[in-house]
C-alpha cells in the first residue's frame, strides 16, 4: 500500500519576503517531505489598502528547498469581520484544495494554527471526504478563545477535525475544556536540529560578535508583540541596575516604537542593545555565547527557542507557561517564574546567572526527524 501524501495548510510558512516565518513548522514540513510527498498550501491576507505592500510581491507558486508551496490569497477586512476571516480563508483555498486532490497531493490534511487556518482546512477537507488534523500552537487557543465569536468556530474546528495535536499539556487542558474530546487530541512537543545547535566556545563566539569576554549577558529572541512579554523584561533589567547585566535583544515587530521608548525611559541605551532581526543560522551563536536566555512570555505553546538555548548549553529563566514546565526538567536547565512579574523575574535572572554553564547537563531532546515520526503516526491512524 503506497504511503499517504500530506497536504499541510498554515499561514505561517515562509515564503520569498519572509524567511524566517514560522520556521518550526518548515523544519516539521522538511522531516516529513523525506518520507511523504508534501504540499503546502500558505495562504496570504489580501487587504486592498496594501496594494503595494512586499506580500503581494510574493509568488502564487514557489519551491522551497523541494516543497511546493502555494500563496492563494483570500480577503481580510482589519479590525472588522474577525469571526468572517475562517470562511474568507476556505474561499480563498477550497478551488486550490480540490485541484491537488486530483493530482493525489491531499491524502490527509494537516493544518496549523487552529483559526482561521484549521477552521478553513477543516471545511475544505470534509467537501472531499478526507481526514484533516488540526495543530493547535498556542496563541490561537490561549489568545482567540477569549472572543466568544472565534471560540464557538475554534470548538467547532477541534470537534469537526479527526484529531488534534497540541504542543503542550497546558493546551489539550484548555481545549478539553471548551468541550473537545479529550481522547482525540494529542501532545506532541517540538524537536530541535542539534547538529545546528550546540555548545560552542563562549570566548571565540564572543570574539566573533563582538561581544565582550567578561561581560554578563542576557538575551532575547522573539517577535516585540505582548504575548512575549519584553516590556517586563526590560522593567526587570531596570531594576538590575547595580548589576553590570547587559540584554541583548534579537526580532522585532509591532511593538518595536514602545519598546525602545521604554528603554530610554528607564535610561537603559547602554544596558539593552537591540540587535534587529537575525536568520535562523546566526541564533545558534548568540545562544552558545550568553549567560542566559530570557523568555518572559505571557503565553506559550512549545517554544523553540528554550529548546535550542539548553541545546547551545545556555540556562533558561522562563514564565512558566505552555510547555515550559516539561523542558526545563532538572534546576541546571534554569529558573520559571510566573509571568507579568518583573521583580520576581529580576531576581530570576540573577539566580540564571549563577549556573555554571559548564557543568550543565548535556541537554537530550528528540529531533524533528523523530518529532515529524510521533506525528505521521497519529496523521496515519486517523
Amino acid at each position: 500500500m503506497s504511503q499517504k501524501s500530506i497536504l499541510l495548510i498554515s499561514n505561517l510558512y515562509p515564503n520569498s519576503q519572509e524567511a524566517t516565518r514560522g520556521l518550526f513548522i518548515k523544519q516539521l514540513t522538511d522531516s516529513f517531505n523525506r518520507k511523504r510527498k508534501v504540499t503546502v498550501i500558505a495562504p496570504l491576507p489580501f487587504n486592498p489598502k496594501e496594494l503595494f505592500s512586499s506580500k503581494n510581491k510574493i509568488p502564487y507558486k514557489e519551491v522551497i528547498d523541494g516543497v511546493t508551496v502555494f500563496h492563494p490569497r483570500y480577503i481580510v477586512i482589519p479590525k472588522l469581520f474577525r469571526s468572517l476571516t475562517g470562511y474568507f480563508m476556505h474561499t480563498g483555498i477550497s478551488k486550490l484544495v480540490k485541484e491537488l486532490d486530483a493530482q493525489g497531493l491531499a491524502d490527509m490534511v494537516s493544518a496549523h494554527w487552529v483559526y482561521p487556518d484549521g477552521f478553513a482546512a477543516v471545511k475544505a477537507a470534509k467537501e472531499l471526504g478526507k481526514p484533516v488534523a488540526v495543530h493547535g500552537l498556542g496563541c490561537d487557543i490561549n489568545e482567540y478563545t477569549k472572543f466568544k465569536r472565534r471560540k464557538k468556530l475554534i470548538t467547532r474546528t477541534l470537534n469537526d477535525s479527526n484529531i488534534n495535536i497540541v504542543k503542550s499539556q497546558e493546551l489539550k487542558d484548555k481545549i478539553t475544556a471548551l468541550g473537545v474530546d479529550s481522547k482525540k487530541t494529542f501532545v506532541i512537543h517540538n524537536g530541535v536540529d542539534q547538529t545546528k545547535f550546540y555548545p560552542r566556545s563562549i570566548e571565540e563566539t564572543r570574539l566573533k560578535l563582538g561581544l565582550k569576554i567578561d561581560k554578563p549577558y542576557a538575551l532575547f529572541v522573539g517577535n516585540f508583540q505582548i504575548e512575549k512579554g519584553l516590556t517586563h523584561l526590560i522593567e526587570a533589567i531596570a531594576l538590575l541596575k547595580q548589576h553590570d547585566i547587559t540584554l541583548l535583544v534579537i526580532g522585532s515587530g509591532p511593538m518595536q516604537n514602545q519598546m525602545e521608548a521604554l528603554v530610554e525611559q528607564r535610561e537603559l541605551q547602554e544596558r539593552v542593545i537591540f540587535l534587529g532581526r537575525k536568520q535562523h543560522y546566526e541564533i545558534p551563536d548568540y545562544l552558545a555565547c550568553t549567560n542566559i536566555l530570557c523568555l518572559p512570555s505571557l503565553r506559550e505553546g512549545c517554544p523553540n527557542v528554550v529548546l535550542e538555548s539548553l541545546s547551545c548549553g545556555t540556562p533558561v529563566v522562563a514564565s512558566r507557561v505552555g510547555a515550559v514546565p516539561d523542558i526545563l526538567s532538572k534546576p541546571e536547565y534554569g529558573v520559571m517564574v510566573q509571568p507579568e512579574q518583573p521583580k520576581d523575574l529580576a531576581d530570576a535572572i540573577i539566580q540564571g546567572l549563577a549556573i555554571d554553564k559548564q557543568s550543565m547537563p548535556k541537554f537530550e531532546w528528540y529531533n524533528w526527524d523523530d518529532n515529524a515520526n510521533k506525528v505521521l503516526g497519529q496523521l496515519d491512524a486517523m
